[in-house]
């Protein structure tokens, strides 16, 4: 009868040969070694050393318990724990992110709300145990705590761990695809400049920030006083803030009066700031035909960045987008306009191409989004056609009451 294959992430007998006998000013050599088989199937035959048999026995033990959790560190079932589980999802994360698949902000998002959401609620759950219910509770706990925003991320990483679990074995569907939707709020009333503010914001904005440079904070007054350009470069393309501050010389064309927004600025830990492929949401570049009214200042730009970042930090690197939105705030607080932050520039643009008549799939063309998007974040409610308001005065006719 044949013998038995070795289990992975185990090992067969362990053999002891004494090497050395132990004589005057040297001691005794044993040498243990055993059969050890990899995740991947292979054989290893790992050795040790000691100056006794049992020695050399712990030894090479000690060296095998290495082996075994290189082997069966990613080898989950039913009993493994949901905490245990999301540091292999993480894991994955992780090397997707290094493979330029996925976002560095995404992982940290992910990494955050395992620590303070997922591994207090769910963790010491066997992932047998991590029911539909299990998971929904968790979820509706996150809702009533921190809001619709952060629930809808811990469902996305929930559905990403329990996912994880049913592919390599530890469940067998996924309970979070029959959790109940997270309901998100509606948003209200869409914010942007309205057109009798645009003119007065601008110049507000504009003397705001050259007195700011006209203070004492000498070559880091740039970053309040490129504010106004980079506004510009937000409503003259509808592109994100992130996207707007990625643009370097090489991307203006001022003769064809395009701009190119295919990249984004990521914050990476240990490197800050890094210039990404793509726009957010891996999303393919595009080429903005600009206004004429922008065209001075992205041809100044150009010409001052030397093909690099056309918005650099005062220190010629990539500025921090957290940082400009904050500086945004504070000069919209200032000068009077308290309900404009950074994002409602291209809100703006969105919802001035919609009410010019711009087809949806145009507009969405413009912002890079699809047309379900621009409909749900950009177009307000209208009143009814007043054409149409007008076809209904003949709906009864003359002289026939209505009561």
């Amino acid at each position: 009868m044949a013998r038995p294959r070795t289990v992975i992430g185990t090992y067969g007998k362990i053999k002891v040969t004494q090497l050395r006998e132990k004589s005057p000013g040297q001691p005794a050599v044993f040498e243990a070694r055993a059969r050890f088989r990899m995740a991947n199937g292979a054989m290893r035959r790992p050795r040790a050393r000691g100056a006794s048999a049992t020695a050399a026995r712990n030894a090479l033990k000690k060296k095998m318990a290495a082996l075994e959790k290189e082997a069966t560190g990613g080898v989950i079932d039913a009993s493994t724990r949901i905490a245990h589980v999301a540091e292999l999802w993480l894991a994955e994360f992780r090397r997707k992110v290094d493979q330029g698949k996925r976002s560095p902000k995404s992982l940290y998002d992910y990494e955050a709300l395992v620590r303070t959401r997922v591994k207090p609620r769910l963790g010491e759950l066997a992932c047998r145990e991590a029911s539909v219910t299990a998971f929904d509770n968790a979820i509706k706990a996150v809702y009533d705590a921190d809001g619709a925003g952060t629930a809808k991320k811990m469902k996305t990483v929930c559905s990403g761990i329990a996912g994880y679990a049913v592919r390599h074995g530890a469940m067998t569907v996924n309970p979070v695809r029959e959790v109940e939707p997270v309901e998100v709020p509606s948003r209200g009333e869409i914010v942007v400049l309205e057109p009798a503010e645009r003119g007065d914001f601008r110049a507000k904005l504009a003397a705001y920030c050259a007195a700011k440079g006209d203070s004492k904070l000498g070559v880091r007054a740039r970053a309040w006083t490129d504010l106004p350009d980079i506004g510009d470069g937000m409503l003259s393309t509808g592109g994100r803030i992130g996207e707007v501050l990625a643009v370097i010389g090489d991307d203006i064309d001022p003769t064809n009066q395009t701009v190119v927004l295919d990249h984004h600025l990521v914050w990476v830990r240990g490197q800050g700031m890094v210039r990404m492929p793509l726009r957010k949401g891996r999303k393919d570049g595009l080429v903005i035909v600009v206004p004429s009214w922008s065209v001075p200042m992205w041809r100044r730009r150009k010409l001052e960045s030397g093909g690099g970042p056309v918005f650099p930090s005062w220190n010629g690197q990539w500025q921090f987008i957290t940082n400009v939105t904050k500086r945004f705030r504070t000069v919209c607080d200032d000068i009077g306009y308290p309900h404009i932050a950074s994002h409602v520039f291209r809100h703006t643009v969105g919802t001035h191409l919609d009410e010019q008549g711009t087809p949806l799939t145009a507009i969405a063309d413009q912002l890079g989004n699809t047309p379900a998007v621009v409909e749900r974040h950009y177009r307000r409610k209208r009143k009814a056609n007043e054409a149409t308001a007008g076809a209904l005065e003949s709906l009864f006719d003359q002289g026939e009451g209505t009561g």
